[in-house]
This record gives structure tokens, sequence and C-alpha cells, in this order.
């Protein structure tokens, strides 16, 4: 009678062999993952940006800064903790009642042009906003 080869027990060296050719695979591929997963994080480390980086690269300055007549109406409000008269399409606004009469005239949906008045100590004396 023949018999089944699954039934057959494998003895034990064979057994062990296997077993320890397994977890030496096992090892070295850890091994080898960690060690091109390090040869990596120097090209991701590149690709995030440093104070240095941020400080070259995004120090142009933009020719227009434009305001949406939201932001501008914002601005408006805080004029008085600012005390930096404000003009907006020729309105000029100096205190909080020019605020509250003028305010309507800004179109909260319209773009506007921002430039600065500088003194000649550099201190910003109007904030100028134009409608594109």
């Amino acid at each position: 009678m023949l018999q089944s080869h699954s039934h057959i027990p494998m003895n034990k060296p064979v057994y062990e062999a296997l077993t320890f050719s397994f977890y030496v695979f096992l090892t070295l591929a850890a091994l080898a993952y960690t060690f091109w997963s390090m040869i990596d994080w120097p090209k991701a480390f590149e690709e995030v940006p440093t104070a240095e980086t941020v400080f070259i690269e995004q120090t142009k300055i933009p020719e227009k800064v434009t305001r949406t007549g939201d932001q501008v109406v914002t601005k408006l409000y805080r004029l008085s903790q600012e005390g930096v008269p404000i003009e907006v399409d020729g309105q000029l606004y100096r205190t909080d009642l020019d605020v509250k009469k003028f305010q309507s005239r800004v179109l909260l949906n319209a773009k506007y042009e921002e430039q600065h008045v500088i003194d000649a100590d550099g201190t910003i004396s109007k904030v100028i906003f134009k409608k594109i």
C-alpha cells in the first residue's frame, strides 16, 4: 500500500534549518529596508522648507497688492487702533465717524489695489485703496 507523503513527519534538523533560514531572511529584509529608507531621508528633508529657504524663495514682494471690499471694510474698522488715515476711491477716512458715514461706498465684492504713502522716517502716513 502506498502512503501519502503529506503524513511523513519532517525530521527535526531540516525543520530547524528552514526556520533558521526564514528568520535570517526576515532579519536581512528588515536591515535592507532600514538602510534604503535612511538613504531616502535626506531627499525627503530637501523638500521641506526651512526658515532659510522660505526667506530666500518667498521674499518677492508682489507689485500690486489687491484686497477685496470686505478686507477694505475690515481695515476701516481698525482705523482708530492703527491711527493711519485710509483713502478709498478718493474718500478719506480719518475717524470712526467717517467710517460710519461713508463705509457704504466700499463695494464688498470689488477688488481694490492697496498702496502705502511712506514718510521720510519710514512710517506709513496713509493707506490708499483704489478699485480695479
